[in-house]
């Protein structure tokens, strides 16, 4: 299988095919950091970050000069949203080289999908594996995360060099990229305390205080009298000590 992961100048002739490529889109994808965050605390006390917003649009021409017709991306949601159902559609930290999900770098789930015109919208959840805490550390420090589409598929350039994706596509997932480039990202995230939800400017993560430690000191003003007998005992232990070893 073929990777097609940038569109090629030399060869967005009309009418050239490619067939049976893996596709790396980043053309309308979403920015976690300029998008819908929800941040809270799990039943075993984990910060989870969950991240709503716009993952892909048909009938539009992405940055990397590839077109989804409204029809094959319904097919892919519709059969998506039955893995979704399984708790089954996970997506990777950077695009690997192949179709395959794998678990030992997944960093997120995808929890939802749903359509807003033609747009795909989605939710999911950035998982606590290795790949998953890295993506946290990354939001924390303030750098934005954007969400790839993987899928395999063909298509034909058409007259104004845009290769049109056709019904053999398959949508695999979205994987989170480096690259920030977006189209119409949320301005806004949602944070929580325990307490309550709160809004937050762009480019600002909640975080918790946690409690600091206090060692409380032995308040010694209300037990000075057995302070003093405890000292007056251990002297006169060692007087007795003293006056036996001379004796002997």
């Amino acid at each position: 299988m073929k990777l097609l992961r940038e569109w090629e100048e030399h060869s967005s002739r009309p009418g050239a095919v490619y067939e049976n490529y893996l596709m790396l889109d980043g053309g309308f994808q979403v920015v976690l950091n300029e998008m819908n965050l929800h941040e809270s605390v799990d039943d075993k006390g984990r910060k989870t970050i969950k991240f709503r917003g716009k993952f892909q649009e048909a009938g539009v021409v992405n940055k990397n000069k590839r077109m989804y017709t409204r029809d094959i991306l319904e097919q892919n949601v519709g059969r998506l949203m039955e893995i979704i159902n399984q708790n089954g559609l996970i997506g990777e930290c950077d695009h690997p080289q192949d179709s395959i999900v794998h678990f030992a770098n997944c960093s997120h789930k995808i929890t939802k999908l749903w359509w807003e015109g033609d747009v795909v919208m989605g939710e999911g959840m950035v998982l606590h594996t290795p790949m998953g805490l890295l993506i946290m550390s990354l939001i924390n420090d303030g750098v934005r995360i954007g969400m790839s589409s993987r899928g395999v598929g063909s298509g034909k350039v058409n007259e104004d060099g845009v290769l049109v994706i056709s019904e053999s596509y398959k949508l695999i997932t979205f994987d989170s990229v480096a690259d920030p480039s977006t189209h119409q990202a949320f301005q806004e995230r949602v944070v929580s305390s325990p307490k309550h939800e709160v809004f937050s400017p762009k480019n600002e993560i909640f975080v918790p205080r946690r409690a600091k430690n206090v060692s409380r000191g032995i308040d010694t003003g209300n037990n000075s009298q057995l302070v003093l007998a405890c000292l007056s005992g251990m002297v006169s232990t060692k007087t007795e000590r003293e006056k036996e070893r001379i004796n002997s």
